[in-house]
């Protein structure tokens, strides 16, 4: 679908990419740019660069990661360059002509079920705060000490005890099918019809990390349900909603994870929201599941240290111990807190307050001690059979993580073990060997792939030129582009000497064909224009690849020489260019003219003798 320079334009200039990426990692800055962890890669020390002034990034350890804003939303959400174009101009409030937009089917369902959960969570919300009927919700939520600021960040709500109310409210706006869709009503079995979920319970609704409304969990009031109810209901998973990829309260926590460095994660929504209440505002909640692999790599984006918070009981324990087995392989400095005295720590900080919680994360011990620790205390440490069945078990979980094999991690953990155990790291190096080839568990590093996955752009052709040695051709065709982004204004006078038909690399001929596509505009083929003019997010990599090459180099430094107006490094470049498309022509003419049945060149030993010829005649104008 086109869409006008003049809309890409506007979406673009309302964007700052610094402003973007940091909403999902967290910026270091390198002098006047920023430094990041790639979320693309198992990236151990941030390789990914953000460029203020060019509004672009790249990953300098990934091979193809790279390009402008919508580059990244196209990457990060995995959608088609209109989509992205739309989610960017949604987030600086910029409305589409529609004539212009066309969302995909996978895109329009996902966008009618954002709005259906937020008009849902509007309704629960302001019910909760102004119906008589609330009061016992509102009680409730006092008693656990929320105040009304809590309230509001959180947007808590509550659910009245009416099987019909979200279908009754919302017949002028949604049909049923939509709110089952969203799993804000079920369809009833064996009947016509549907009913409402989270009847007569305190709602926290659920955000991803753009503070979209994707799902909601609901506590029942206490002495108002039936005794088999369960505590706590989550929104059963859907398109928009994955509990082992969602985090509750990361958009709240955001802010504060990027200064402290630390995120701590607790097992549900309700002591997510005591830590915010009582300052701990560093603090994300898993959803009824242990930490994932997928949630792990999200968070350390934001910060180098994660926390995982247990109840000190045995149940606890168990959890904490499962959850370190599966995130071993994970780069990142990964600690377990336990909550004394079997308290979960709401409990906690209304009993100690936030300074003793915040000691006891600033202490907590790292998660592969607390594992080996948990391993001694269940089996004990005095027999020699139990050393041997915890040695083991460690070994296994190093075993069951491929990508551990061979890695700086995993030399220090064998080192330990071998310390730990008086074995030599050479001993314990051949069990985990021996480990590995009996090991039939499937790897635990397999990410779980969501319900649906969003339909992407159409394939396009995959560009390979960084991915391979450059030859001499190559380079000589990437240094002109290089030297137009330096000085666009250097795009005249090239296209009145050369073509794209004179590149002899396809990914750069294409990149040339975008710049000379901005000039039949009537405007200057800045980088900035020109990624606007690429929806392409390989073609877009590449031309941020090419331009740090420009940087790299200090070309804008190296075209101080200048003749008639150009500079001459450029014009020598131009003369190349030339010289090689002479060269291919003359070499065409001449293996034509060998292959002639009868004439005067169809002795191979002549036709071998001219281009020797030409070669010498081509060697002696370079030198010129």
């Amino acid at each position: 679908m086109a869409f006008s320079a003049e809309i890409k334009e506007l979406v673009r200039s309302r964007t700052d990419i610094v402003g973007l990426i940091a909403e999902q990692l967290t910026l270091v800055p390198r002098g006047p740019n920023f430094a990041a962890l790639c979320p693309f890669h198992d990236d151990h020390n941030p390789s990914m660069m953000v460029y203020p002034d060019r509004q672009s990034f790249r990953c300098w350890s990934c091979t193809d990661v790279g390009g402008d804003a919508f580059s990244w939303v196209m990457r990060r959400e995995n959608v088609t360059f209109p989509e992205a174009l739309k989610i960017l101009a949604d987030r600086a409030h910029i409305e589409l002509p529609k004539s212009d937009f066309k969302e995909s089917d996978d895109a329009r369902q996902k966008n009618d079920l954002y709005e259906v959960l937020k008009w849902a969570q509007l309704e629960m919300h302001n019910f909760f705060l102004k119906s008589p009927d609330a009061e016992a919700a509102r009680q409730y939520v006092k008693q656990r000490g929320y105040t009304d600021e809590t309230i509001e960040k959180f947007q808590i709500g509550y659910h009245p005890n009416e099987w019909e109310w979200f279908l009754k409210r919302a017949h002028r706006h949604f049909d049923a099918a939509t709110l089952a869709q969203a799993r804000l009503v079920k369809e009833r079995d064996g009947s016509a019809g549907y009913y409402d979920y989270f009847v007569d319970r305190v709602v926290f609704p659920i955000h991803d990390e753009r503070s979209r409304t994707v799902a909601f969990g609901g506590r029942i009031i206490p002495g108002r349900a039936a005794a088999d109810a369960p505590k706590y209901f989550n929104s059963p998973e859907s398109v928009v909603f994955q509990k082992s990829r969602i985090l509750f309260g990361l958009p709240q926590a955001r802010e504060t994870i990027g200064k402290e460095k630390t995120v701590v994660v607790v097992e549900g929504y309700a002591d997510c929201v005591a830590c915010h209440q009582y300052g701990v505002k560093n603090t994300v909640a898993t959803l009824g599941t242990a930490l994932t692999e997928i949630q792990c790599t999200r968070l350390k984006a934001f910060a180098p240290k994660i926390v995982l918070v247990y109840d000190s009981d045995n149940a606890g324990q168990d959890a904490a111990a499962r959850a370190v087995g599966m995130l071993i392989g994970q780069s990142v400095d990964l600690r377990v807190m336990n909550v004394p005295s079997g308290k979960d720590p709401d409990e906690f900080l209304k009993a100690n307050g936030p300074d003793q919680f915040r000691e006891l994360v600033a202490n907590a011990p790292e998660a592969w001690e607390f594992r080996l620790n948990w391993e001694i205390k269940k089996r004990g440490a005095e027999a020699l059979s139990s050393r041997e069945q915890i040695l083991t078990e460690m070994l296994n979980l190093v075993a069951k993580v491929p990508k551990l094999e061979g890695s700086p991690r995993e030399a220090l953990i064998l080192g330990r073990l071998a310390s730990r155990f008086r074995l030599s790291e050479g001993e314990v190096r051949s069990q985990l060997g021996r480990a590995r080839q009996t090991s039939t568990i499937a790897p635990m590093s397999r990410p779980t792939p969501p319900i649906q996955q969003t339909v992407a752009a159409k394939p396009q052709r995959k560009i390979d030129f960084y991915r391979r040695p450059l030859n001499k051709d190559d380079k000589l065709d990437s240094e002109i582009i290089e030297m137009l982004f330096t000085q666009p204004h250097l795009a005249e006078p090239m296209r009145m000497e050369i073509g794209p038909d004179d590149f002899t690399n396809p990914d750069l001929r294409e990149l040339l064909l975008v710049i000379l596509d901005v000039c039949e505009l009537g405007e200057e083929p800045t980088f900035e224009r020109v990624m606007l003019q690429i929806e392409n997010p390989e073609l877009k990599t590449l031309a941020v690849w090419v331009s740090d090459q420009a940087r790299l180099k200090g070309l804008e430094s190296k075209l101080h020489e200048i003749i008639n107006g150009v500079p001459s490094l450029f014009l020598q470049n131009i003369d190349r260019v030339k010289w090689r498309r002479e060269e291919r022509t003359h070499r065409e003419a001449l293996a034509h003219d060998a292959l002639r049945v009868d004439g005067p060149t169809n002795d191979p030993l002549a036709v071998l003798k001219k281009i020797s010829e030409f070669n010498q005649k081509r060697a002696g104008n370079r030198k010129l």
